[in-house]
């Protein structure tokens, strides 16, 4: 039998505040993959080096009572925990490829509050080889069953993060709500009849191809049930409008994958999303073939 795949976490001094340990320890209970612990001393000028002997040990004493308390909450899996030193985006993103998913915390003190604060949010975001799950402070799980609320525009641009959302809604017994959103086309025309012609035209390709993508999601994974919503207005509010409507227990949004040098880039549905979403959002990369 395959060995399930880590949940990595990365933590801080405020670990016990930011939810983040929370939620990794959730999912283990749900999946029974261990958790792996995870601090970067940050090395970066003007703060580093701090990884002086005193700076590691605090850090080594830190990662092992955020590994106490997850066996003392979850004794479903042999959790580990590392302290690594250098770039913190850079070296969470090098170092959890291969990572079921990377879990931060949306706020906090020392590194993961710079993580995510500003441009380097979305640095952590572009360096991770693997989906990132971001939590807000003071999470604590809700209705296991709530729906999943997943972001979808072209199904060539969602597969993973579909897949994703698909398999956390097995292990909760949930439903997968797939939300389309679009904004209507600026028409210049007096003619008020060929203006409504032109947004009954766009309402009616919008709701085609998401009923598509229900399709294809519906044949992909039978055992999960897909509802799917089209709203009309701006996707970051929409898309978190249709979270908290739905109380979704986790909003999904596709990513790109890039270096670090076009972190630029990052779309603005995701920055937005990242910066005003009350809910966990997890951050999922449609990797090239």
């Amino acid at each position: 039998m395959k060995e399930p795949l880590t949940i990595a976490v990365g933590v801080d001094g405020s670990w016990a505040d930011n939810g983040a340990v929370d939620w990794a320890l959730h999912e283990s209970r749900l999946s029974a993959a261990p958790v792996r612990v995870l601090y970067v001393v940050d090395t970066r000028p003007p703060l580093g080096p701090l990884n002086t002997p005193a700076a590691v040990e605090k850090a080594k004493q830190l990662v092992a009572d955020v590994r106490e308390y997850l066996d003392r909450n979850g004794r479903f899996a042999l959790h580990t925990g590392v302290v690594l030193s250098g770039p913190p985006a850079h070296t969470l993103g090098q170092c959890t490829a291969d990572d079921r998913m990377l879990v931060v915390g949306r706020h906090g003190r020392g590194m993961i509050g710079r993580l995510l604060i500003g441009s380097t949010a979305e640095a952590v975001v572009y360096e991770s080889g693997t989906a990132v799950v971001v939590v807000p402070p003071k999470w604590s799980p809700g209705e296991k069953t709530a729906s999943i609320v997943v972001g979808v525009d072209e199904i060539e641009r969602c597969e993973a993060a579909v897949a994703f959302a698909a398999g956390l809604a097995v292990e909760r017994g949930a439903s997968i709500r797939l939300v389309h959103s679009w904004a209507a086309p600026t028409i210049f025309t007096g003619d008020p009849a060929s203006a409504a012609g032109a947004l009954d035209l766009a309402r009616s390709y919008h709701n085609d191809r998401l009923a598509m993508i229900g399709q294809q999601c519906r044949r992909r994974f039978p055992a999960i049930t897909f509802e799917t919503e089209l709203r009309q207005g701006h996707r970051v509010a929409e898309l978190i409008d249709a979270a908290e409507e739905s109380d979704a227990q986790l909003l999904v949004v596709g990513g790109r994958s890039h270096r670090r040098v076009m972190a630029a880039l990052l779309g603005a549905t995701v920055r937005g999303i990242l910066q005003h979403a009350a809910c966990p959002i997890a951050i999922v990369h449609q990797h090239p073939l």
